[in-house]
Order: C-alpha cells, then sequence, then structure tokens
C-alpha cells in the first residue's frame, strides 16, 4: 500500500491518524481530570489536618477547664458530683474523628478496647503509659485523638491532658515517636497485650 501521491495519504492511515488524535484528547481529558482531583484531595487533607489541630486544641483547652473546675471544687470543699459538667470528659455524642469510610492507612483509627476486668480488678486500673502504647500497638501512625479514644474507653475519668503529658513522656523516653504534628508510633515492636 503506499500513498497515491505526496500530498494525500491512504485511506487506512488517515483512518487510524484520526484515532490517534482522539486518543491524544481523551488522554488530556483524563490527565486535567486526574490533575483537578489532586488537588482537591490536597486541600481535603489539608482541612483534614486542620481539623486535628483544632481537635487536639479543644481537647486542651477543654482539659484545662475541667482541671480548673475539679481545683475549684476541692477549695471549696465540694464534691466533684454536686455540679454537673458541660461536657463528659471521655469522647462525646459527636462522630469520632478517627473513624471514616476511607481512611489511609496509618490514620490511627481507634481500636475498641474491650473493659474486661484483668486478674486484679476492673480494667480501668491499666496504667496510661499501657493504654498509649496498647493504642499505638498495630505499628501504624496513629493521632493524638485516636489515642485519647483509646484510653478514654477504659479510663473515662481521665483527661485528654494527661493522656497527652503521658504520650510526650512515652516519646522522651524513647518508646514512641512523633511521626508528624499529632501523630504517633511505636519505636520497636512491643508485646501485644
Amino acid at each position: 500500500m503506499t500513498t497515491t501521491g505526496t500530498g494525500s495519504m491512504h485511506p487506512l492511515v488517515e483512518h487510524l491518524r484520526g484515532i490517534q488524535a482522539g486518543e491524544r484528547d481523551k488522554r488530556a481529558a483524563a490527565y486535567e481530570g486526574l490533575t483537578k482531583a489532586r488537588h482537591e484531595l490536597a486541600d481535603v487533607q489539608r482541612r483534614v489536618t486542620e481539623g486535628e489541630r483544632s481537635l487536639m486544641a479543644a481537647d486542651a483547652r477543654l482539659s484545662a477547664v475541667t482541671d480548673t473546675v475539679r481545683q475549684a471544687e476541692e477549695f471549696l470543699g465540694l464534691a466533684p458530683s454536686s455540679h454537673p459538667q458541660a461536657e463528659p470528659e471521655g469522647p462525646s455524642g459527636l462522630p469520632d474523628p478517627g473513624k471514616s469510610e476511607s481512611r489511609t492507612p496509618g490514620s490511627g483509627a481507634p481500636r475498641q478496647a474491650a473493659a474486661r476486668p484483668g486478674p486484679h480488678g476492673a480494667a480501668g486500673r491499666k496504667s496510661l503509659e499501657k493504654l498509649v502504647i496498647e493504642a499505638l500497638a498495630d505499628g501504624l501512625e496513629t493521632t493524638v485523638s485516636a489515642i485519647v479514644a483509646h484510653a478514654g474507653l477504659t479510663r473515662p475519668g481521665t483527661t485528654p491532658r494527661q493522656i497527652t503529658n503521658c504520650a510526650s513522656r512515652l516519646q522522651r523516653n524513647g518508646k514512641i515517636l512523633i511521626v508528624g504534628r499529632g501523630l504517633y508510633r511505636l519505636t520497636t515492636e512491643e508485646p501485644r497485650t
């Protein structure tokens, strides 16, 4: 098969080049769609990070106010149960930020620890250090809010500040690592409990 003149093509080649041009257009549209989706994903990830930071700040403020209320009650000699709290100290009725249908590995969804009695009584007797390490037992990066939620299941009277202070102490002792703002993971494989 040869071309019939210098400027003309065989009809088959002309048809195939038309298909090629159409495929180039489809590829360009797919690339544009992918680029747009990546920008949207980056925006969503930025908003999630900002939301987690905002939650951590809110946890810290609530913890500080709760501590102040307790101190005031102790100073005045009032029983802690004599005044209703504005918010429960454990996870509230709000959606759990550590749970999502499309979580990525290392997102730190809290593990649902069953509050089973141990050999020496109630599970609430576990130390905070043990609870923080349990929350990180899967070896993935875990958010502070997920650690707080996990520890709060077993020790509901514990404030978020106490839990984050414990996590910081474990980090200073080399048992856990800070891998990003508000993200922790174990430094070595800890025995699972």
